[in-house]
């Protein structure tokens, strides 16, 4: 008998849905292996610093309790900050956490959730992950693998976070408390981001739609603490802050959190198993067959591409500045705490209401800079996706097309500084019933523009002459928060303060306008920039 050999195809047998998931592991691991210290070490450096402060400024009872009254007293403290656990009897645990909790859990959940987005969704839409399945990965692994190496980093922190609240002298039970509720409120976005990048169909909407659900979180949060507490518990971070570190713990929100954590990510597991690779289940909108002819200049395609991000940052700027406004005239009372009092002298000498605006100008300026150095960090993400060299391939010079990010970096940032000013001086007018606050704060934060531009300069120059270090420009961004907000408090010495930018506006209203420095300020931007530009010539892109 003739055997008869089946010339069928052999099937090719599938990977484990693990396979090299210790491979990938090690590769995220190398990959951040300076982006990771860089956010262990901005988080547990504000709060390391924001102890030394609060330390240093509650030394005695009767300054805890003038404290715990105001912020017991007011609803933009609890707005903020939270309904104040502990703050009946306050130490300075209760105090510590008021200041700090809350803005802890935002910036653990941002962390994770830009570097889940990072690991998963930003390697897919980069066609990266699809050359990593092809050497025989499993498809869970890359989902695995992020949602491990993003959890090792989060319980770096809160190992961080630990050591140093226990340096500062604060109780072993309240400071694991924290810790513990600040890592599963990382754990909880880990899962958040995870599901976002597989419904997503780009990084960007990955990262957008999870910070939506923070931002819905942060809301749901601080309308409870107001007076619906029901609404509390619909938020993770109101679940968190309700293990009231520093007063009567309640260790089983945990439980909460870890089955908020285990099922988020069990459900982005899911459906990872149900979706093709590079694909997510909200498709992009298909663009046209012809671009529009506005979009031929290389600043209309920059500004298009930037358009949603101008948009969010002003509209999420202009709520934070009206509230700050509306409650512009519980200033006096607030000052009537001498330590609140010695926090708003850094602004200057003035009335309650001038040390208070100047404040917060300053605070929306420090933030308004996180959309200049971002929108300027955009020239690296073009460049990395290798969408720059279609660009410069058509008659577009690279200084040219650099410095149409620029401007639209400058403009937008004008832009959000204006809707903001005008945001802070009309929610002032409408709680004060006087219109005369409205042009003085409009003046003070135009007067922020020249610092912002220095900063956005940096990232020029940073973009231009060593693009592996272009995201050092966040340095500068943290630098000029710990200066403008602490810098009294730490007592830092002069040359240190000068590195910030805004160190040199003068702080309007509460201050004298002075035209020197801010012409100072341009010409340093103005340098930069042609640093940047002229090493941008002589380098290679990407």
């Amino acid at each position: 008998m003739t055997s008869l050999v089946d010339s069928r195809p052999k099937r090719r047998s599938q990977p484990r849905p693990l396979a090299g998931f210790g491979s990938l592991l090690r590769f995220m691991m190398r990959r951040d292996r300076v982006r990771a210290p860089a956010w262990i070490a901005s988080v547990v450096g504000l709060v390391a610093a924001s102890a030394a402060s609060i330390v240093g400024l509650y030394e005695t009872p009767s300054q805890l309790q003038e404290y715990a009254d105001i912020a017991q007293a007011d609803a933009a403290f609890k707005a903020f900050a939270g309904p104040g656990y502990g703050l009946d009897d306050p130490t300075l645990g209760a105090v510590m956490m008021n200041e700090v909790l809350v803005y802890s859990f935002v910036g653990v959940a941002l962390m994770c959730i830009f570097l889940t987005v990072r690991h998963t969704r930003a390697e897919e839409e980069t066609d990266r992950a699809e050359l990593v399945r092809a050497a025989g990965v499993g498809r869970l692994s890359t989902l695995a693998a992020a949602c491990v190496w993003v959890a090792i980093i989060n319980v770096v922190v809160a190992i961080g976070l630990t050591l140093s609240l226990l340096a500062f002298g604060l109780t072993a039970t309240g400071t694991l408390a924290y810790s513990a509720a600040t890592c599963a409120v990382g754990m909880v976005f880990i899962g958040v981001a995870a599901v976002a990048a597989q419904v997503a169909s780009s990084a960007r909407a990955a990262t957008a739609s999870a910070g939506t659900t923070l931002a819905a979180c942060f809301l749901l949060r601080a309308v409870g603490d107001l007076g619906t507490s029901w609404l509390t518990w619909l938020s993770p971070l109101g679940w968190a802050q309700s293990i009231r570190a520093f007063a009567d713990e309640r260790w089983w929100v945990l439980v909460l959190l870890g089955l908020a954590a285990a099922g988020s990510v069990a459900g982005a597991f899911v459906l990872s198993m149900r979706r093709d690779l590079g694909a997510g289940f909200f498709k992009q909108r298909p663009g046209p067959a012809v671009g529009s002819p506005r979009l031929a200049s290389p600043l209309a395609l920059a500004a298009r591409l930037q358009r949603t991000s101008l948009i969010s940052w002003t509209i999420g700027l202009a709520i934070i500045g009206a509230f700050f406004g509306i409650v512009t005239d519980e200033a006096e009372k607030m000052l009537e705490s001498e330590a609140i009092a010695e926090f708003f002298a850094q602004a200057g000498a003035g009335t309650p209401t001038e040390l208070f605006l100047a404040t917060v100008v300053l605070m929306t300026a420090l933030t308004a800079s996180g959309y200049t150095v971002s929108t300027v960090l955009r020239l690296r993400t073009e460049e990395l996706a290798v969408r720059a060299e279609p660009v410069l391939a058509t008659p577009v010079s690279r200084r040219r097309w650099l410095l149409s990010y620029l401007t639209v970096s400058a403009v937008g940032t004008i832009v959000v500084m204006v809707v903001t000013g005008l945001a802070v001086g009309l929610g002032s007018a409408a709680q004060l019933g006087t219109t005369a606050d409205i042009l003085p704060v409009l003046g003070a934060t135009l007067a922020m523009v020249p610092a912002l531009l220095v900063l956005a300069a940096v990232t020029v120059a940073l973009v231009g002459w060593s693009p592996r270090w272009a995201q050092l420009a966040w340095a500068g961004v943290a630098i000029s928060a710990v200066v403008g907000l602490l810098a009294e408090t730490l007592k830092l010495p002069d040359w240190l303060r000068n590195v910030s930018p805004f160190e040199h506006v003068p702080p309007l209203p509460a201050a004298d306008f002075e035209w020197l420095p801010l012409v100072l300020l341009v010409l340093v931007a103005i340098g930069l920039t042609f640093v940047g530009l002229g090493a941008m010539n002589r380098r290679d892109i990407g």
